[in-house]
């Protein structure tokens, strides 16, 4: 029987650890997504600026082997981008690194330098602890605007609004590609150096270097008594556009995300349907073919093996959620597989009782409409000892008739179980004398010798005490009637491990030849020829035979021609 709970509490628990490994894999994808971003802004903001770099990204790219520092090549790059110099140092001062450091740096201690007010030192830093000893790493950038700016001052001439440059301070301008301005106060160019320089600066621009929110390559320099404003500058380095593919990387890692969860939905999609669908649609294949008839299990149209199960026999673990209506399906399919069978046997036994019971009413019939034609006929002239003689052979007829009838009809529900049994405590020593007794006091077989040897124990069984009357009538029937007179005829019974009985019929007569022996219990094998007084049907051995199997016994049958028969039945006495 279909427990409901436990269906109920698989489905809850299958949908519930999907659900937990759904949040599972959208919490490690925010948390995916997270450390993308933050890595990919600190890239940037590091681009950008050194100064704002964490420990974590320095120490990853600074490594001390041996007294030495090595500094990555990715981080010199970004020191020259932003006009600065790195240095790895002890706090004795020592340099074990540095790339392009400036001159002034060598020989001073950390908090000499951490202090100074040196304008040729910046003073943004970044230090990192590295091992078992503890060494600075420390960023700055060099101030070349200073140095170069006081030496353009020195050769302005305020009054003219024109730039005097020497040429030791246009060297310096050339070297780093750098340009000097000379403004007015609304912002329009009066004097100018170098190949890059700006038309114009607008008073917002001004602002903005003041402010420094504006790159470190501007420096500017406002002349009160002339109102006149002094700007030097260089071209911008790859910084910036460096930043600008930086975002970029983080668009398309945006993108990259967002395609992959699409992807990754759609996949979830299709596995969640498929994992839901297939079974149904399996389930509905099965459905279908018990509809059609067909009583098995759907099978790979390929390999021709159960879709339900793997190849180690096991249900395969999509299916294993409905276990349950597999196991049903399984019962209905053996449950309408076996009706089946039961209607097409009990169709092939209506069909062999309809064909056995008009070939074998043939004959009586033949002789009873025969014997009535004659009495009916105006030809001849019957006297009354000739009517009865015709009426007797009419009535042998009818009752072979009406015997035979019987006889079909209880083959036909032996055949199809349908025969109700009704089993009593019998004893069996008792049952088996009384009929005995019938077949001694009847005259007709006076001729025969019957003898009796019961068990010397007590033989109790349960038994349908009428149809166990039938078994012994007729097998006891059958040895005298197709053995000569004179023949004795010795039924016993024998008790074996107080649970088994067996019963032996045995005579000394013609016996049986091995074709006789094995056709025994056919039917209408013996007992045919409805011209002898005492024939039967033909069906009383394999009737018996059928009644001993319904009461769960067996026959068995020895015999040789001359020689006699055994004939041995065994019946279990629960």
């Amino acid at each position: 029987m279909v427990n409901h709970m436990q269906i109920h509490r698989r489905f809850i628990v299958q949908l519930l650890l999907q659900l937990l490994m759904l949040f599972v894999f959208a919490f490690v994808l925010n948390i995916t997504i997270f450390i993308l971003i933050s890595y990919f802004a600190e890239q940037t903001e590091t681009v950008e600026d050194l100064t704002k770099a964490s420990d974590l990204f320095i120490e990853n790219r600074v490594e001390v082997k041996a007294g030495t520092a090595e500094i990555e090549q990715g981080l010199k790059i970004r020191v020259e981008e932003q006009d600065g110099w790195l240095a790895v140092l002890t706090e004795e001062g020592k340099v074990i690194g540095s790339h392009n450091p400036p001159p002034s740096l060598k020989g001073k201690r950390m908090e000499t330098l951490l202090y100074s007010e040196d304008n040729n030192i910046s003073t943004y830093w970044v230090w990192g602890e590295f091992a078992e000893k503890q060494y600075y790493v420390v960023f700055g950038k060099h101030n070349w605007q200073k140095n170069i700016m006081q030496a353009i001052k020195e050769n302005i001439s305020w009054k003219n609004q024109k730039l005097e440059l020497l040429g030791a301070v246009k060297t310096k301008l050339d070297k780093i590609d750098g340009w000097a301005l000379l403004v007015d106060y609304t912002g329009k160019t009066l004097d100018s150096y170098g190949k890059d320089a700006p038309t114009s600066y607008l008073t917002e621009d001004l602002i903005a270097i003041k402010a420094d929110q504006k790159w470190s390559h501007v420096e500017s320099y406002f002349h009160e008594p002339s109102r006149l404003t002094l700007i030097v500058g260089k071209e911008p380095t790859s910084s910036s556009s460096l930043a600008g593919n930086m975002e970029g990387k983080i668009s398309n890692s945006v993108i990259v995300v967002a395609v992959f969860v699409i992807l990754f939905l759609l996949l979830a999609t299709y596995w969640y349907a498929h994992k839901f669908s297939s079974p149904l649609l399996m389930f509905i294949r099965w459905l279908q073919n018990l509809g059609h008839g067909i009583y098995e299990q759907p099978v790979h149209p390929r390999t021709g093996q159960p879709m339900l199960f793997n190849k180690y026999g096991d249900i395969k673990r999509k299916y294993r959620l409905y276990k349950d209506l597999f196991f049903t399906l399984t019962q209905l399919t053996d449950i309408l597989r076996e009706r089946d069978v039961e209607r097409r046997r009990i169709s092939r036994s209506r069909e062999e009782w309809v064909s056995g019971i008009s070939h074998d009413l043939k004959t009586p019939l033949a002789s009873i409409q025969g014997y009535a034609n004659m009495m009916e006929s105006d030809a001849y002239s019957w006297n009354e000892a000739e009517i009865r003689e015709f009426a007797s052979v009419i009535s042998k007829k009818s009752t072979y008739m009406k015997d035979l009838i019987e006889d079909l009809n209880l083959t036909y529900q032996l055949k199809n179980r349908e025969l109700p049994i009704s089993k009593e405590r019998t004893d069996m020593n008792e049952c088996i004398r009384r009929t005995i007794l019938q077949f001694m006091n009847n005259k007709l077989y006076a001729d025969k010798e019957l003898r009796f040897q019961p068990s010397h124990n007590e033989i109790i069984g349960f038994i349908d005490r009428k149809w166990f009357q039938r078994i012994m009538d007729n097998v006891i029937a059958n040895a005298i009637k197709y053995n000569p007179a004179g023949t004795m005829i010795t039924i016993s019974t024998e008790l074996i491990e107080q649970h088994v009985m067996v019963i032996k019929i045995v005579d000394n007569g013609v016996g049986m030849d091995n074709e006789t022996v094995n056709r025994l219990f056919t039917r209408y094998y013996r007992g045919t020829n409805t011209t002898e007084t005492d024939s039967g049907t033909g069906l009383g051995m394999a009737i018996s035979k059928q009644l001993i199997a319904l009461h769960n016994g067996s026959i068995r049958v020895q015999s040789k021609p001359g020689e006699g028969t055994v004939i041995r039945i065994l019946l279990p006495l629960g």
